[in-house]
């Protein structure tokens, strides 16, 4: 569903700025998804919110709040968002508050660091304590650019590689998963069974680059904004 975005870049131009691109950046590509997310008018606070309106007394977990955008629209009393430097009302990384919480969820907003490695296990960490039929939300599925993509961070806007975790959700038994087309990839995962294993497959997804996800995002399931809202009133 991606690959009508898809278009290639004058690497030409792209060189005569920066001629040691490719050299320096083995995740260097041409081609880019041409979206412009400012054009979609739904963001992740719309699809919590729908997902919200479905519990009583719902309790919401955040992790990854930095200037509370999201954590201060979330109508809740009882929530809770957890940053380590700031936003959300617990200042501590993800891991330590995992460690010690004895919470459990229905709505957890994953936008943490940007990274497969800590994205993964917030989400592995985040399945032990939501409660069955509950919704994780991760945010930043969709890079546009291997310059959005890439690892270390290269500019102000940058979704990382957080995506590799859609190729361990859709063979993860027990859950439904797809990405809403809007607001840099809304990921989307309900809970449908008591426990959830996580499929690992690390070992082949770490080292996969901007070039990979061009190419493996077919298996995924991608759905526009008025898709998801249906999905997430019918689960």
């Amino acid at each position: 569903m991606l690959k009508k975005y898809y278009k290639k870049i004058d690497q030409k131009k792209i060189l005569e700025i920066n001629k040691n691109s490719t050299k320096k950046f083995p995740n260097f590509c041409d081609t880019i998804i041409n979206i412009d997310w400012t054009k979609i008018l739904y963001n992740r606070i719309s699809f919590i919110l729908s997902a919200i309106q479905k519990f009583k007394n719902c309790e919401y977990l955040e992790i990854g709040c930095a200037s509370n955008i999201c954590f201060n629209s979330i109508p809740l009393i009882n929530k809770i968002g957890v940053d380590p430097e700031n936003g959300g009302n617990i200042k501590d990384t993800s891991d330590n508050f995992f460690k010690n919480n004895k919470k459990n969820f229905d709505i957890i907003f994953i936008d943490g660091l940007h990274q497969y490695e800590q994205c993964r296990k917030d989400i592995i960490n985040s399945l032990k304590v939501l409660n069955e039929n509950g919704f994780i939300f991760l945010h930043d599925m969709i890079p546009r650019s291997w310059v959005e993509e890439n690892i270390p961070r290269l500019q102000k806007v940058w979704s990382g590689d957080v995506w590799k975790v859609g190729l361990e959700l859709i063979k993860t038994e027990g859950l439904d998963f797809f990405i809403i087309i809007a607001d840099h990839g809304v990921g989307v995962i309900k809970k449908k069974e008591k426990k959830i294993t996580y499929h690992d497959d690390y070992k082949n997804t770490k080292n996969l680059k901007f070039k990979d996800f061009l190419n493996l995002n077919e298996k995924i399931k991608y759905v526009d904004p008025k898709q998801a809202f249906e999905l997430i009133a019918s689960s």
